[in-house]
């Protein structure tokens, strides 16, 4: 092919360079495209991210990042220069086009792992922490703070605004000298460079997971659903195939009649990525060690307490005296939980990995209760619009939904998000699993409140899609669904006009309250009249499998409060204890904890901890109690929802003005006390799970 030529003349370079009609032709189209994008970044209505993930698009994205990077930066050192005196408090929230598009491609590598994606984060990462760094710790923003707290007039936003800023800076060591101001930066680096590898290897380990087996006979007690996909999955290697698809793992381990395989695939989910490329451990040796000595730069006698910082408890040993007690008593009826199914079953010996097998059974047989039979109740998008309607009369806000076209895939639904006929929010849900996305359910946002800009809030789950046909829920699928959506809704009613004192800001160990709170109308005899109904034919579900959900809503809770109290305690002993000196110490001091709480032995091949998300970078350090802290609040937040009457609009006014509304903008104990006119009382819950 003849090339053609054109001579263009290139301003400040002082010669002509030549360029094909073919390079003109894609610096157009570069420039046309990153035109695009910056439209969209720009805009503070719904965007087109589809126009994110066109390759044009990711090809631009290395430059497009080191132009806004210098554009935040040039805002902040103008801010820097500015008097005094002719401060306003607009000055210290400025929008960052960077940080919104630094979200969608943190939230696609998260959803679809790409090489591309990864590796322009990982490029990218290290200058843009560099300027977080400089602005966490610049003095002279610090003193401007401390300047216009002492002298701007403010509302009551902005005096808590102020306080939160002022106590962040503290906290992560404004006071220190710069020589140790310089080594928690690169502490800081260091962690979220760490953390980042650390879930990328528990994805990929995931995704690379496939079991064939050639013998059908000992999964001949699965549903049908399930024996179908394994076969597609298996495809002319062998009869039947696993992948790491949670809902079809979990299945297995119910249903396989097999003990040997039962184990085996136990002993899988716990390793996964503790060995090979993919092995974990030594980053959790570097997490951790880099943990205790930032902790020890700040003053703090261990990690622990540095990460409690922005918690109810505060402390450790708080911490402790709340678990312990709970704990205590789940164990003795976690213990007569084993001994019932011992019985029953007639068994010598109960395993961890047998555990889900018979205690289905149990239900199944003890009281006629059909996990798969409840599924045909929960249709999917029947849920959906259950769970809007009840959010519309409850809380008075309305989703209405969008078209195609908005999103990152075709599994996502999107919606503008109306309270009391304004809109304040878009809300996306992208509800079903895929081979490279990572695992777990979440909330987030995409993009922040600003001036002028409504938030973006994300709901992400891995629910199994059938492959044609309805779409059936378990349970368990619909309970996370609404707890996802409880902390969509925390963020999406928030008050304030600042983003940071949005719902997701408020302390640690609250912030689960709205999700779990919402959790528990699933199963409300109340709400199942309508919530539950078959697919097919509309019947409501039955009165006695109604009254056999209640019976069961303490069924097996001593040993589910027992797993769960044992994770808060690893995470605590991780993080308050010595770092130890190898992998293999690690181990030890992991099975260690986990065999002071667990009434199985667990042994050297336990190590579920090298694909604990939430507490190897992922913001729960320390802190993963809360879960079990929220539970007490909401436990205690129910009963008195209960009273009123669980879909009085008058009650749910007045959770959400005292509660959702406020966000961060008052501490969390203070909130708690506006609604419920005292302290939290532990022994809600402990009714709630039959363990008084």
């Amino acid at each position: 092919m003849r090339t053609y030529f054109l001579k263009l003349a290139l301003p400040g370079n002082g010669r002509d360079d030549c360029y094909s009609l073919g390079d003109f032709a894609f610096t157009l189209s570069f420039i046309l495209m990153k035109t695009k994008i910056l439209a969209q970044l720009q805009y503070t209505g719904l965007p087109d991210f589809q126009l994110f993930t066109v390759p044009e698009a990711l090809s631009l994205f290395p430059q497009l990042l080191e132009e806004l990077l210098a554009q935040d930066q040039a805002v902040f050192h103008t801010f820097l220069e500015k008097q005094d005196q002719d401060l306003i408090f607009e000055d210290f929230i400025p929008v960052s086009q960077l940080d919104y598009l630094w979200k969608v491609l943190n939230h696609l590598d998260s959803v679809d792992a790409n090489q591309e994606i990864r590796t322009l984060i990982s490029s990218f990462r290290p200058q843009y922490e560099d300027f977080l760094n400089e602005v966490a710790y610049s003095q002279g923003y610090y003193q401007k703070l401390l300047w216009a707290q002492a002298h701007l007039e403010q509302t009551e936003d902005q005096k808590r605004w102020f306080e939160l800023q002022i106590k962040a800076y503290q906290q992560r060591g404004i006071h220190l000298p710069l020589e140790q101001q310089e080594e928690l930066k690169a502490i800081n680096k260091q962690l979220s460079s760490l953390g980042e590898l650390f879930q990328h290897h528990v994805v990929d380990e995931q995704s690379a997971f496939r079991l064939v087996f050639d013998d059908e006979k000992a999964f001949e007690e699965l549903p049908k659903n399930f024996l179908a996909l394994m076969r597609e999955l298996a495809g002319e290697e062998g009869n039947l195939a696993i992948n790491a698809d949670p809902t079809l793992f979990q299945a297995v381990l119910k249903y396989c009649s097999d003990s040997e395989i039962r184990k085996k695939l136990s002993f899988q989910k716990d390793q996964w990525a503790s060995s090979g490329v993919f092995d974990n451990r030594p980053l959790v040796l570097e997490l951790l060690d880099l943990s205790q000595k930032k902790a020890k730069l700040l003053g703090y006698p261990h990690a622990a307490g540095m990460f409690l910082w922005d918690t109810m408890a505060q402390k450790a040993d708080e911490v402790y005296a709340f678990l312990k007690p709970i704990t205590e008593k789940a164990q003795k009826k976690a213990q007569a939980e084993l001994e019932t199914l011992k019985s029953f079953f007639h068994l010598e010996e109960l395993q961890s990995w047998d555990l889900a097998y018979y205690s289905r059974k149990y239900k199944e047989e003890q009281f006629a209760f059909d996990e798969e039979e409840l599924r045909a109740y929960f249709e999917f998008e029947a849920v959906l619009k259950w769970l809007h309607d009840f959010v519309f009369r409850f809380f008075g806000v309305e989703l209405r939904p969008l078209g195609s076209g908005f999103g990152f895939s075709s599994d996502e639904k999107w919606y503008e998000v109306y309270h009391q006929g304004e809109l304040i929010a878009y809300y996306f849900l992208d509800a079903f699993y895929r081979k490279g996305k990572r695992p777990g359910a979440w909330a987030n946002y995409l993009r922040e409140k600003t001036k002028g800009g409504l938030p973006i809030v994300l709901n992400v789950c891995n629910f199994q899609k059938a492959s044609s046909g309805a779409i059936l829920l378990y349970l368990r699928d619909v309970e996370a669904l609404f707890h996802e959506f409880g902390h969509a809704l925390h963020a999406m009613l928030a008050g304030s006009e600042y983003a940071d004192l949005s719902g997701f800001n408020v302390e640690w160990d609250f912030v689960e309250l709205p999700s779990q709170l919402l959790e528990n109308w699933v199963t409300a005899p109340e709400t199942l009249k309508t919530l539950a109904q078959h697919y097919e034919t509309g019947a409501t579900l039955p009165e006695e499998k109604v009254k056999t959900l209640q019976k069961l809503k303490t069924f097996m809770m001593g040993n589910r409060v027992l797993r769960q109290n044992e994770l808060a305690m690893l995470d605590l002993a991780l993080y308050t204890s010595a770092v130890p000196q190898s992998v293999s110490e690690l181990d030890k001091q992991i099975l260690q904890v986990v065999n002071q709480y667990s009434l199985f032995s667990r042994g050297e091949e336990y190590k579920m901890y090298c694909a604990f998300l939430h507490i190897f970078g992922g913001g729960y350090e320390a802190k993963y109690y809360s879960y079990m802290r929220a539970e007490v609040l909401e436990a205690d937040v129910f009963q008195k929802i209960k009273k009123d009457g669980i879909f009085h609009s008058v009650v749910g006014l007045a959770y959400k003005e005292k509660i959702l509304i406020p966000g961060a903008c008052k501490a969390a104990q203070e909130l708690f006390i506006d609604f419920m006119g005292r302290a939290p009382d532990v022994d809600a819950l402990l009714r709630k799970y039959g363990f008084l």
